[in-house]
């Protein structure tokens, strides 16, 4: 008998219209989409009723509620990408008639949730399953110089999985081009010069969006997806040549951050934050090599006119609708 295995295993991803009903099997109707790592799993609480019977065995088990959550890795691929920015800041202002066509993402003031319904399916032992209600919690990116293909972590929270009969879709829609950055062409900007001396910048983007299991719906899963609040922060790790970043974080100062991945002149992804503050902190002597400074950052609430962040996408891909 064979045994599953992680590189027979496809993700195929489709934008839901009600929570609680995930989207139909269909072929075409689902991006396939490329991924490292999926840990987007159900969880069922169970516990022993604590009756008296006389004895001391435990009382009856009892299931609690049932619950999907967890993390996807994905590649920062330039295409497929934008999808998953889609499901974290809504759709994006796309301009160009042709290919390259730029898709500017932004944190709405009031955002609206848009869910997903994923398929995972192993066809090396012919399983499958369901999750639907998908909303993103947060977005996580790292940046260095390194050789490796650019990656981002998504956490998510759902509603339900199922184990399906069959796979959501036989011929479901790819980003075929979808070029990925590697770690080295990843560049930094502070107040719009390239950093001096910076070795790593991070970025997390919370939504703050959570599971409904307070509200009655007679079932033992969520019964919606609740909005939450944008937290935006994130780390700087940079050499110790002077102290700029030390007087900044001190003062309190801001300034604006950019970071952006180009392959072309068709495929870039730039992520510009305009007010973020440094956290205070010294700077450690440990041992006898380079001293590196480390800051963690947060973003300050957008003045008028400004955005909290704004991700700019330049790609071969006309729009991120489901497919026809």
């Amino acid at each position: 008998m064979p045994n599953a295995r992680g590189d027979q295993a496809k993700l195929l991803a489709c934008r839901q219209t009600t929570f609680g009903t995930a989207e139909s099997a269909a072929d075409g109707a689902f991006y396939a989409l490329p991924f490292y790592n999926y840990n987007v799993v159900p969880s069922g609480e169970l516990a022993s009723d604590e009756a008296i019977y006389g004895d001391s065995y435990a009382g009856e088990l009892v299931a609690g509620l049932r619950n999907l959550s967890g993390a996807i890795e994905v590649p920062l691929g330039l295409d497929s990408f934008g999808w998953h920015l889609a499901q974290l800041l809504g759709l994006p202002t796309t301009t160009g008639a042709a290919a390259p066509y730029t898709h500017v993402f932004r944190a709405a003031a009031n955002p609206t949730i848009l869910l997903g319904t994923h398929g995972i399916s192993h066809a090396g032992v012919a399983q499958h399953f369901t999750q639907d209600s998908l909303a993103v919690q947060s977005l996580e990116i790292q940046a260095q110089k390194n050789g490796q293909r650019q990656r981002a972590t998504l956490n998510m929270v759902g509603r339900e999985e199922i184990l399906a009969g069959a796979t959501l879709d036989g011929t479901p829609v790819e980003f075929a081009a979808d070029p990925v950055p590697v770690g080295f062409q990843g560049l930094l900007s502070v107040d719009g010069t390239e950093a001096a001396g910076v070795t790593q910048a991070g970025i997390t983007l919370g939504t703050g969006r959570e599971a409904d299991q307070e509200t009655l719906n007679g079932l033992a899963t969520a019964s919606d997806i609740n909005l939450g609040f944008w937290d935006l922060s994130g780390s700087l790790n940079a050499r110790f040549r002077d102290a700029t970043y030390y007087t900044a974080a001190s003062a309190g100062t801001e300034m604006a951050l950019s970071l952006a991945w180009t392959i072309s002149a068709n495929y870039s992804l730039a992520i510009s934050i305009p007010r973020v503050v440094l956290e205070r902190t010294g700077v450690p002597v440990d041992g006898r090599n380079l001293i590196s400074q480390s800051f963690n950052w947060r973003a300050a609430r957008p003045a008028t006119g400004q955005q909290l962040i704004e991700v700019t996408l330049i790609n071969s891909t006309a729009d991120y609708a489901n497919p026809a």
